[in-house]
């Protein structure tokens, strides 16, 4: 059943809360006392993940939870969390660092595809004929653009006859995230040596606990307590945004609907997390411009932000389809190692080619980002440049947003093997030739804007 139909009773929704809940404040704990974790600076959310399937009914039955309903979650928060980012306040100042990295961003998601989407229909040809060729295009969706787009887009192509695609999608960013931490940390250590490395990152990045002297404030109190506590009203602020998006986006269902696009509708669905994030910015430009919208606080938003994240890695990872990974445990281990060196040597190529300052803290944060998360990157980043003082973490941070917009042709693309050519091996070779000549434009876009700014003498 999609996601975005399935029902969960009042039970269900508390149960799976508290068992989330339950698995970070264990995670919280092991990763506070457990120096493997340290080491690799796993965030809480990815162990209560792991945690939470080895319990759970696939392993060992402990632990009460349903792998759909977990998709379920994913869905959901991927569409809250975008609401949260479009809420934010940005800056409308991208330095020439921010664009190259937006190009890069977006050329690793072209490669990631085209490499991803070849071996799998190279396969699905040869060797596993059951294998739907759509599961290499889940490459750049786990990897780059992370678990719950890749999930969403995944699970809408059940309906195309791609069963258990949410579930592929998950595995893939799972491994991603794996990727991203443990062979990051590795090209760390040997780029600036294990002892200095540990010497360099606080004790409370390590530990993940903050002392009395390291604490800091997250939020300021835009609301009077004697009337409401500021954090419900921006969630309600949230939550209203949401039930909007759901209103337009059946709204625009019921209009392909009339226009007989039936099989557009999953999707569509499968997008509502863009429209979210537009309507939430259309909220903060123009319904809450100005003094109507000094109520909203950047940090505050923040910290739900984090707070959906947390919460929606976790459920990625414990949604996984165990049975199903194993299933195509070769072809998609051989995906996800090939896309994840590809995106290693060209991350690695670009960064030394473009820049001539802060070339490794640039690689690291965009090889962690492309493989796992933006919050991946930062964490690797913080390794090498514990205080930011270097402008890399503003980058990474400004370059998504680009890298959303170049990258949204990619999000349509990949639904033309199912939507126009009813998931034939035609349609993904169609699509694998798309997606190659997008890169050569991408590329030479780039490289006349990187002649122009002259990006390797200031950067």
């Amino acid at each position: 059943m999609e996601a975005w139909t399935l029902e969960m009773s009042v039970a269900d929704l508390f149960v799976d809360f508290t068992v989330i809940s339950v698995l970070l404040l264990v995670a919280t704990l092991l990763r506070r006392y457990v120096t493997f974790f340290q080491r690799f600076l796993i965030p809480n959310s990815l162990i209560a993940g792991f945690l939470g399937l080895f319990l759970g009914a696939q392993v060992l039955d402990w632990v009460p939870f349903d792998a759909d309903r977990m998709g379920a979650w994913v869905y959901h928060l991927l569409a809250l969390t975008f609401i949260c980012v479009g809420l934010y306040r940005t800056s409308n100042e991208h330095s020439r660092g921010a664009i190259n990295l937006g190009f890069m961003q977006v050329a690793v998601m072209l490669i990631q595809g085209i490499i991803g989407l070849s071996i799998a229909l190279l396969t699905a040809i040869t060797l596993v004929p059951d294998l739907n060729p759509a599961t290499g295009i889940l490459l750049p969706l786990g990897y780059a653009m992370g678990p719950g787009i890749a999930y969403a887009i995944g699970q809408s192509w059940a309906s195309f006859g791609f069963e258990g695609g949410g579930s592929v999608g998950l595995t893939v960013a799972a491994i991603g995230f794996l990727i991203a931490y443990f062979f990051g940390m590795i090209l760390v250590n040997r780029a600036v040596g294990s002892d200095a490395t540990r010497s360099a990152i606080p004790e409370y990045v390590r530990t993940g606990l903050r002392g009395v002297d390291d604490s800091i404030e997250g939020a300021r109190l835009t609301f009077s307590g004697a009337a409401v506590e500021p954090l419900s009203v921006h969630l309600a602020l949230v939550g209203g945004i949401y039930l909007l998006t759901w209103l337009v986006t059946m709204g625009l269902g019921e209009l392909l609907l009339i226009g007989g696009l039936e099989k557009e509708i999953p999707v569509l669905w499968s997008f509502h997390f863009i429209i979210a994030n537009l309507l939430a910015i259309f909220t903060r430009k123009v319904v809450l411009r100005g003094k109507r919208g000094e109520w909203i606080d950047d940090g505050m938003v923040h910290r739900v932000t984090g707070t959906f994240a947390d919460y929606l890695i976790a459920a990625s990872i414990m949604g996984i389809s165990l049975a199903f990974a194993w299933r195509f445990v070769i072809p998609l281990l051989l995906i996800c190692a090939l896309g994840a060196w590809l995106t290693f040597l060209f991350v690695r190529w670009s960064c030394w080619k473009l820049f001539s300052l802060h070339r490794f803290e640039r690689f690291i944060g965009m090889f962690a980002q492309m493989t796992g998360t933006i919050a991946s990157g930062l964490a690797l980043l913080r390794v090498t440049d514990p205080e930011y003082r270097s402008p890399v973490a503003q980058e990474l941070v400004l370059s998504s947003g680009m890298a959303m917009g170049f990258g949204f042709p990619l999000l349509i693309l990949i639904n033309m093997p199912f939507t126009m050519f009813d998931g034939s091996l035609y349609g993904f070779s169609f699509l694998l030739a798309l997606m190659a000549g997008y890169l050569i434009v991408l590329l030479t876009a780039w490289a006349i804007y990187w002649k122009r700014s002259s990006a390797v003498s200031t950067d």
